[in-house]
């Protein structure tokens, strides 16, 4: 029990993390690494339905899109640049922090992460919160536009769901008003 009270109160750290990219361009108050990944989480869900596989398992496909930078409440979210220069064993970090789930958790989480289809549907839905994001940043900051482009996606469904996304207007829920 005391393993995921450590994680819990770990996991809200990524509440006060903004996401580094934003800041490189000038967004002065920029989505948090929680922010992103909530919505990740959301995406991987709907991915994971678009590319055949059931209910149960798109639902631990989305934790694992929930989960995918928990890492980063120990290295914060690191713009590519600084990657460049701080080097730190992410796999490392990672297997630290599994450890504070329950071992059956653990195990199961391992053994999604093995199946390629599965890591490259959390990876492409990482990219499509980036391109949402940016989007959405735009209104306020032009240089958002750099995000938008060199997304290159993995599963059908990521590019059959990118295009109907570009042909949206992303206030769409202003019909209502």
């Amino acid at each position: 029990m005391e393993k995921i009270c450590k994680l819990l109160f770990e996991a809200g750290t990524l509440k006060l993390i903004p996401r580094a990219g934003w800041l490189k361009i000038g967004i002065k108050n920029p989505e948090s690494v929680a922010e992103h990944s909530f919505r990740v989480a959301l995406i991987s869900f709907f991915l994971s339905l678009l590319e055949g596989f059931s209910f149960s398992k798109s639902c631990e496909i989305a934790f694992l899109g929930l989960i995918h930078d928990l890492h980063e409440t120990r290295t914060l979210d690191l713009h590519k640049l600084s990657k460049k220069y701080v080097k730190f064993n992410s796999n490392e970090i990672i297997t630290e922090q599994l450890n504070l789930f329950p071992e059956t958790a653990r195990n199961e989480i391992l053994e999604l992460k093995k199946d390629r289809r599965i890591r490259d549907i959390v990876e492409d839905a990482d990219k499509i919160e980036l391109y949402l994001q940016a989007r959405e940043y735009m209104e306020s900051n032009p240089s958002a536009k750099l995000y938008l482009e060199n997304l290159n996606f993995k599963t059908k469904s990521s590019v059959k769901l990118m295009k109907m996304l570009k042909k949206m207007d992303y206030r769409w829920w202003k019909e209502f008003e």
